[in-house]
């Protein structure tokens, strides 16, 4: 069972060596389910622009932590699995924010290839996006005071402040709180009731929940 691993993500979703996936929940997850359905996992790295079309060409079986509104194209659809949230991380000196409104006009570190409905319907054309390729980056970009703002995933942010707690960053925003689902490819040679079934067992038995909580 193939599952792509999109470079943009960074721990606790994903750690990449030498441009392998060799870490994280979603590898963790992928090996869960392609286990379950007796199995091997494979994963092929691929930027995030190239997600959607490499499972509509059938190069690859899934990707997990994605969204129907994310990827352009036909999928089937498994049913949500791992909880999460946007949220808004500012540097120790940048002023507090109480609401999304307030970034109107502010360079707000972004990812490529990421849609964001919440801050795009709130701030309309005066959603000033600074995309990077990955969190890490933006992170990086918010330590050195390129940028006041970036936004981050709830669970990204959580995993950071556990393993860095001295950065001086904080959480002023959480919006738009989604369950990410797995998209699976129309082409693929996994049955859709088969790859149900094994994410059905996982939840059943708690399986999923134990590997989440490696990484909260």
């Amino acid at each position: 069972m193939v599952f792509v691993a999109a470079t943009n993500h960074t721990m606790p979703l994903a750690s990449f060596a030498d441009g392998k996936l060799s870490g994280g929940l979603l590898k963790e997850l992928g090996e869960a389910i392609a286990q379950r359905a007796g199995r091997q996992a494979r994963f092929v790295s691929v930027p995030p622009r190239r997600v959607a079309s490499t499972l509509a060409e059938g190069s690859a079986d899934a990707v997990c932590y994605v969204l129907p509104e994310w990827l352009d194209g036909n999928f089937n659809w498994s049913v949500p699995l791992i909880p999460d949230a946007g949220v808004v991380v500012a540097r120790a000196d940048a002023a507090l924010l109480k609401q999304l409104s307030q970034l109107a006009d502010r360079p707000l570190g972004t990812v490529a290839g990421y849609h964001y409905a919440a801050l795009s319907t709130t701030l309309g054309p005066r959603f000033r996006r600074d995309d990077a390729p990955s969190m890490e980056h933006n992170i990086r970009k918010l330590l050195l005071g390129r940028m006041q703002y970036a936004v981050l995933e709830k669970t990204t942010f959580a995993y950071l402040q556990r393993k860095q707690p001295g950065l001086g960053l904080r959480a002023d925003l959480e919006f738009d709180p989604f369950k990410a689902q797995c998209a699976f490819s129309l082409r693929s040679h996994i049955d859709i009731a088969e790859a149900d079934r094994a994410i059905a067992s996982l939840l059943q038995d708690g399986s999923i929940e134990r590997v989440l909580s490696h990484y909260r």
